[in-house]
């Protein structure tokens, strides 16, 4: 928990983060195992949990980096990419057949909201969609998007409270999971086999909530991913439904059967790109370094505008916000 005064003290005093991270490791994730063990699975989701407090908020855990697990350091190919969204899926998959035997557990993974985007901590959060309204007078000047730019013109003055709705649960009974909410390249490890890719583990639950399966799933296609596998998005959607499907099947889950291919793409196409393609991949091309979060506690204008600029005139950064923009427009998300 930060001590001293600033943003990051103020943000995370209104988000139980640390609350959050100790119950998926001390209950859900132990209740996870139990189940894969019933049934021969020995493949691990995360690090096993040696210690933890609740005051103060210690987590201890098992230290995989002894058995070779490493950082990747950079953005999955779409090889790659299928075997998070495996691991993902089962991690999903145990979380549904969980809640719909919740009566024998003392928690109940619906109570598990969004810690990071809900009304206490929507506005400390402003910087993070401050963006967007810079965003306009940069599109405009690209060639082909001033159409675009019209609609991105139009879109802050009701973008938070949108944001707010979709990262609510989808009501029952809609498909719900238990999602990571984080899934990107610093919160997983990887064992490698020369140069291919043995064995993913996830890390930092701290963010996970009880919502639709396709946040997780945007964050594999716009953080976690290369542009080839956001080309590829229909496959990576039906190796995920298919690999949910048949664990849910494996593990004995009964509640009106496994979720159709089809409702998975409704939710995404009604939560596509609004927040990681506009709003946070910026920050994956931050040089922390230069920029002092801090001073944002109470940001002007002015340094808002400085703060986007090294995005908005990063072609680096501008050539994966183009193909986002040009794809929400095409279906009707800027609308």
């Amino acid at each position: 928990m930060p001590i001293l005064e600033g943003l990051k003290k103020d943000v995370l005093e209104e988000m139980p983060v640390f609350e959050r991270e100790i119950a998926i490791y001390a209950k859900v994730l132990p209740e996870m195992k139990r189940i894969m063990d019933s049934i021969g699975d020995d493949e691990k989701i995360a690090p096993s949990l040696i210690y933890h407090s609740s005051n103060p908020p210690v987590i201890i855990l098992e230290d995989i980096s002894q058995k070779g697990f490493k950082m990747y350091g950079k953005l999955f190919d779409f090889e790659d990419v299928t075997k998070i969204v495996k691991k993902m899926a089962k991690f999903h998959a145990l979380s549904m057949y969980i809640n719909e035997n919740k009566s024998e557990k003392d928690f109940n993974l619906p109570d598990y909201d969004e810690v990071y985007i809900n009304e206490k901590s929507i506005d400390k959060m402003r910087v993070f969609f401050d963006g967007m309204s810079v965003l306009k007078d940069y599109v405009k000047n690209w060639p082909g998007y001033e159409e675009i730019a019209e609609k991105v013109a139009k879109l802050p003055p009701k973008f938070l409270q949108k944001l707010l709705k979709i990262y609510k649960a989808n009501p029952e009974p809609g498909l719900n999971v238990l999602c990571h909410g984080d899934i990107q390249i610093n919160n997983m490890m990887v064992l490698k086999n020369g140069q291919d890719i043995e064995e993913i583990i996830f890390l930092d639950f701290q963010l996970s909530f009880w919502a639709s399966p396709a946040i997780d799933l945007l964050y594999v296609l716009y953080v976690t991913g290369t542009a080839n596998v956001r080309q590829r998005k229909d496959e990576v959607l039906l190796l995920y439904h298919r690999a949910l499907t048949d664990y849910l099947q494996r593990i004995g889950f009964h509640q009106e059967g496994p979720p159709s291919l089809q409702d998975l793409h409704i939710d995404m196409l009604k939560l596509d790109g609004n927040l990681l393609g506009l709003c946070f991949l910026p920050m994956f091309y931050i040089d922390k370094s230069q920029v002092d979060m801090n001073a944002f506690a109470e940001p002007t204008a002015q340094a808002i505008e400085k703060f986007y600029h090294a995005f908005y005139t990063n072609p680096k950064f501008t050539d994966v916000l183009k193909d986002i923009l040009k794809s929400l427009w095409y279906r009707g998300i800027l609308d």
